[in-house]
């Protein structure tokens, strides 16, 4: 038997002897007055009565009387006031935040307090703690998770569900669950954003006449130490109610608010330092020959390709949204970099191979115009000179041989001597100096002579590659236009050059052919 028997059989001992003492009357046998203190009565009813102490007949007696008029159907003080249920959530892990499905997952403790009299009892002061086959046999709050997508309660090994149950019919539920959750992610500073995920809790059929939710206190919301956010990193959490308007009523609405930071050290090692490195390495050829086509362009087109797989790997990884992000500009600049540096690539070679080959084609064949036009000239004057010498052997075969100087200068006509003027105009470019430096320029050129004209003059044209097209008028040959095959796929100067050249060819036919008519009838 143990003490607290042994104490409680005392005890009636004593009380029954009391009692018999006080009920007789006087006897011969002495009175023992004994009396208990207030603190010693309570006990003694305590040890009775086992307020402090529960087994498994008081619990089944409680739930069966509890249970037996209780309708699972109605909430508590149903008709009358609204049931406040306070709300407290315990955050075990949050696994993932999705750019591209805009939402999250958490995992957490969801608790809900509220006050149903029809649960009260007086057997003990102690909690009763119940399973989840309750949860059949209570009514419990209707909440739910405005913005969640998909949600699940744990149960493994069970169903993950309790209650508490307390004397005045306070009840405490608990759940552990998991959710994912809708979060609008703003990425206009991708990926040096910060992101808010809220967490919105309602009742699904009871308004604000029927239930007000309320979070415990300040700390309703209790996040774990180990908490760990791929990608993010955890700042703080605000908490917030508001009351929403549908056409069934007014609703109560609890937020939870969990901001978070994007860690950037992922990103410094797979986007900005590659394209910072490509951007460079496209720079290498502004120190390039300018010739070298190959290195240059296949320089520029890698860095283009490399700096485009990493926007798509980066797109791949975000949502199709019309905003543009941070990191859309950057990759934008640095493409902005590297096709510079191919369109100076393509300048400095148009630069090069159009306006430079040509100024320095016009720098080479200045030479050789200047030798054409000299072989045109000396080919002229000794035509001339050929045409003069051949009128003088007609005149003195016609005139005989002239007494003197003064008798040739009466043959003289001013057609004559126009011509003369312009023939002496003619032989003052054609000088000793000039007519040497052109035989030694020139190659196999020979100067025309009155004696060599016809055998040398056919050959220096053929060596020089000139051809003439005139006339012959006795044995003077008189010129209209000259080819130099050397310059015909020569530039427009060369060409307006020899044009005009041409044009004083043309120029002295005439002059020759009015000579020789007034030789003639003189």
């Amino acid at each position: 038997m143990g003490i607290r028997g042994m104490l409680r059989a005392a005890a009636l001992l004593l009380l029954i002897r009391t009692w018999l003492a006080e009920s007789n009357g006087p006897s011969p046998t002495p009175k023992f007055h004994f009396e208990l203190s207030s603190s010693m009565s309570e006990v003694i009813l305590d040890l009775f009565n086992c307020k402090s102490c529960a087994n498994e007949a008081v619990a089944q007696k409680i739930l069966d009387r509890v249970l037996s008029t209780y309708d699972v159907r109605l909430r508590p003080n149903f008709g009358g006031a609204p049931v406040p249920v306070s709300v407290s959530i315990y955050v075990s892990s949050i696994e993932q935040i999705s750019e591209i499905n805009m939402d999250y997952t958490i995992t957490m403790f969801l608790h809900q307090t509220w006050k149903d009299t029809r649960l009260a009892y007086y057997e003990t002061n102690l909690n009763l703690t119940l399973d989840y086959r309750m949860h059949e046999k209570l009514w419990v709050p209707d909440c739910y998770f405005v913005n969640s997508k998909n949600a699940f309660v744990h149960d493994v090994t069970v169903e993950n569900r309790v209650f508490q149950l307390h004397p005045d019919g306070t009840v405490r539920y608990g759940i552990r669950l998991t959710t994912t959750a809708a979060c609008s992610l703003d990425l206009q500073k991708f990926p040096m954003d910060k992101q808010a995920c809220k967490l919105e809790v309602e009742s699904y059929g009871y308004t604000i006449e029927d239930i007000l939710l309320s979070w415990e206190d300040e700390n309703a919301i209790h996040i774990t130490d180990e908490l760990h956010i791929p990608q993010f990193t955890y700042l703080g959490r605000t908490i917030t109610s508001k009351e929403v308007y549908f056409y069934t009523g007014s609703y109560m609405r609890l937020i939870v608010k969990f901001q978070v930071q994007r860690e950037v050290r992922s990103y410094l090692v797979q986007v900005y330092w590659p394209t910072v490195l490509t951007t460079i390495l496209s720079w290498i050829s502004f120190w390039m020959n300018y010739d070298s086509s190959a290195a240059r362009v296949t320089i520029g087109l890698t860095s283009i390709l490399v700096l485009t797989t990493i926007d798509s790997h980066m797109r791949d990884k975000l949502p199709h949204i019309s905003c543009i992000k941070a990191i859309d500009i950057y990759i934008l600049v640095c493409l902005f970099f590297v096709f510079l540096s191919l369109l100076e690539y393509v300048y400095i070679n148009y630069l090069f191979f159009s306006q430079g080959p040509r100024h320095n084609r016009r720098r080479y064949k200045k030479p050789r115009r200047v030798v054409a036009r000299y072989r045109y000239q000396e080919v002229v004057v000794g035509n001339v000179q050929d045409g003069l010498i051949n009128v003088e052997d007609r005149v003195e075969d016609r005139a005989g041989l002239l007494p003197d100087i003064p008798m040739q200068a009466q043959l003289a006509s001013p057609e004559s001597l126009g011509s003369l003027v312009f023939t002496s105009e003619q032989v003052q470019l054609a000088t000793s100096e000039s007519l040497s430096l052109l035989s030694s320029t020139s190659s196999q050129a020979k100067l025309a002579t009155g004696e060599s004209l016809p055998s040398t003059s056919q050959q220096t044209l053929h060596d020089c590659t000139i051809h003439f097209h005139g006339f012959l008028t006795n044995d003077s040959i008189f010129p209209i236009k000259i080819h130099n095959r050397s310059e015909s796929y020569g530039d427009e100067d060369s060409e307006e050059s020899l044009s005009s050249d041409e044009s004083h060819g043309h120029d002295s036919s005439p002059s020759g052919r009015s000579m020789l008519h007034s030789d003639q009838s003189a």
